[in-house]
């Protein structure tokens, strides 16, 4: 049996990796090689040095298609496939051949940084953390001259600090292969086709992204002129967040700050005319959705297609994460904007009419924010399908719950015979039939979407504003209970896996087991196998007793993980003397449990249905939450679409029962 060979490099550019994303970086003709430290099995590790030779164990046993293995894998293959092969020669490496013990630690529920992953085993040999300065500052070029040229770092005693940097991480990298668990070969083929995605990449509109950009400075010049104009010149510019919260308060203004939500809520009651405008200035200055531009622009490649768009496993439920543009959480368009009003925005940006932008579409920093979808867009002589599977997660939470008479109504609807489910939450909710509960649907939907996994009265008005929804809390309370009485197997089910996960802990080797769920400890990992025989895992846990948000004390399961963006709102951080900002222990309760087998279950779908498009010819360029999407020849017959449509709509056999909708369109612009 070949060995495994562990590698890493360390390399320089006069292009910064994060803006470009590794595609620009990787193909950029200032990027080189320093050095490579390779280790066999466990042998010491060996160093190649840019301008060296690279051993003969090596060439051939990469040539012979011998296992590679790396920390973030892909940017060893960029580097490999794109520097050294067609510069010193070497053999090209596949990614069949690789290995990458990001993947496996995300998998694990571990961080993602070689540096954490490595602590959070509890692995002693660390990063080095002198030699990463040298690394960082060696990376760049010393000076860029005013012709072009460019001055490197020329230091043996820097370069003999970086390469014992470079073996130290092989050997982190290697202890840390040994204590991971190998991806299972579902997610093996998973992780080669996330590869294959990131890969291809998906085509950028440059010229409408270009128009763009020059709108946004503009208008940017305009909104600070404005705001300095109304202050007094006491507010530089509107994203002067410290100035103009101390201008508001000398204008006898009390606010907690002036982010969105703060700004939000100012402006929704009586304030002074100045006040007002500045806040207005403020909230239209700080859509943050327009700082995806430069992203587009910067990593878009010679190709004109962004890459390395996602990161595999970047949530524990397996859900991927975005990079670079962010697509998951790019804004929706406003309420009213069609594609072909999208077309007309652009070609009025293209044509730097921004008085016309703004007289025909409204607000110029809204109407970008509308076409941001819109810039990523199918290859000339191409077509985008994108399907989305329909309320997957509200299907997918009846489906597990057991709550019949709920799939029962998502299979009527899907037939045509019953009416939406937002309309069936509002019967239920008001007490009235569907035909009654009309104009509460939205309400019903914000029940539908916030209530679901144990939310309570913030939840639901945190929802509602999204959907111009407003009620007091006392009748958010009583929607909240009377959704709840409405979906007593839903409301079990919470309750169910959280004594199951909690007696797992207390029981270890035990399975506990919640209809299609089960939870087991081994090692020092909680595993919790889904429907489709995927685990997730909860890494170090244990029972603690924890108070409440409403001051009780009660036994919670809590674990190690990388804290979420919300942590201090949703998730209650357990005093832990290993706590670190990329790792600590948390608390979770039965909804939050729920709602993570919900969104790994239909991850599971998604990946899945991926997998099926790319075996039948339909390449996927991106996908976000629960769509995929396929470029297609724009010649290819309008049933096109629907033969897409029905390989999403497949259900495999672990989901037997479970309904699955799914809704389409085809455009050269991705749209939502």
């Amino acid at each position: 049996m070949n060995p495994i060979l562990h590698i890493d490099f360390e390399t320089r550019s006069a292009v910064d990796l994060r803006k470009a994303g590794l595609h620009r970086y990787a193909a950029d003709p200032t990027t080189d090689v320093l050095c490579m430290a390779y280790a066999f099995a466990d042998k010491e590790p060996d160093l190649y040095v840019r301008g060296g030779c690279i051993g003969e164990d090596v060439y051939y046993h990469v040539e012979a298609g011998g296992t590679v293995c790396a920390h973030n894998v892909a940017f060893e293959l960029a580097i490999w496939n794109n520097v050294m092969v067609p510069r010193y020669g070497w053999p090209v490496l596949k990614p069949e051949q690789c290995i990458c013990t990001m993947a496996m630690a995300y998998a694990m529920g571990l961080p993602g940084s070689l540096e954490n992953a490595a602590a959070a085993v509890g692995i002693e040999d660390r990063k080095d953390q002198a030699g990463r300065r040298v690394m960082l500052q060696l990376s760049k070029p010393r000076e860029v001259k005013d012709d072009g040229s460019i001055v490197w770092w020329d230091d043996p005693a820097k370069a003999e600090r970086l390469y014992a940097y470079c073996k130290q991480d092989v050997e982190v990298e290697r202890q840390l292969h040994h204590r991971l668990r190998p991806l299972p070969e579902a997610e093996r083929r998973l992780w080669l086709l996330d590869y294959a995605i990131n890969a291809r990449g998906v085509a950028v509109d440059s010229r409408a992204v270009e128009a763009a950009i020059q709108v946004v400075e503009s208008e940017a010049d305009r909104l600070n002129n404005a705001m300095r104009e109304v202050t007094g010149g006491a507010v530089s510019t509107c994203s002067a967040v410290g100035q103009l919260g101390d201008w508001i308060k000398w204008q006898g203004v009390k606010m907690d700050g002036v982010a969105k939500a703060d700004v939000l809520d100012a402006l929704a009651g009586d304030l002074p005319e100045k006040v007002r405008t500045a806040l207005e200035l403020r909230r239209e200055a700080a859509k943050a959705s327009t700082a995806k531009l430069k992203p587009m622009r910067d990593a878009a490649g010679s190709d004109g297609r962004l890459h390395g768009m996602f990161q595999y496993h970047g949530a524990a439920t397996g859900r991927w994460a975005g990079r670079l543009v962010q697509l998951h959480n790019m804004p929706r368009p406003r309420a009213g904007v069609k594609p072909k009003h999208v077309e007309e925005m652009i070609a009025l940006m293209a044509a730097n009419d921004i008085d016309g932008l703004d007289m025909l579409h409204g607000p110029v920093l809204a109407s970008i924010s509308d076409c941001l979808r819109g810039f990523l867009v199918a290859a000339p002589g191409h077509d985008l399908i994108a399907v989305d599977f329909a309320n997957i997660e509200g299907r997918v939470l009846a489906w597990l719950a057991g709550e019949e008479w709920k799939v029962n109504a998502f299979k009527e609807f899907d037939d045509g015979i019953g009416p939406d489910l937002y309309l069936v939450a509002a019967s239920r909710i008001f007490g009235c039939s569907v035909g009654e509960a009309k104009p509460h649907r939205q309400v019903g939907k914000v029940a539908e979407l916030a209530l679901g996994f144990g939310g309570g009265i913030g939840a639901f008005q945190t929802m509602a504003k999204g959907y111009s929804v407003t009620v007091a809390d006392e009748r958010a309370d009583s929607i909240k209970a009377a959704w709840r009485q409405a979906h007593p197997r839903i409301v079990e089910f919470w309750y169910a896996l959280e004594a199951a996960a909690i007696a797992a802990v207390l029981e270890p080797g035990s399975t506990q087991t919640v209809g299609r769920i089960s939870y087991k400890v081994k090692g020092s990992f909680l595993w919790c196998r889904l429907p489709s025989g995927r685990l997730i895992c909860y890494p170090y846990p244990r029972v603690e007793i924890i108070t409440t948000p409403w001051g009780s004390d009660k036994d919670a399961l809590t674990y190690k993980t990388t804290p979420p963006q919300d942590a201090k709102k949703r998730h209650k951080i357990v005093p832990d003397p290993s706590n670190t900002n990329s790792w600590v222990r948390m608390s979770t309760y039965g909804g939050e449990l729920a709602e993570n087998v919900t969104q790994a279950a239909a991850r599971d779908l998604l990946a899945e249905a991926m997998g099926r498009l790319e075996l039948l010819k339909f390449p996927v360029v991106m996908h976000c939450h629960d769509e995929a999407v396929v470029e297609v020849k724009d010649s290819a017959p309008p049933q096109t679409q629907s033969w897409v449509e029905n390989i999403m709509r497949e259900v495999p056999d672990w989901a037997a029962g479970l309904p699955v909708a799914v809704e389409g369109w085809r455009s050269a612009r991705y749209r939502k």
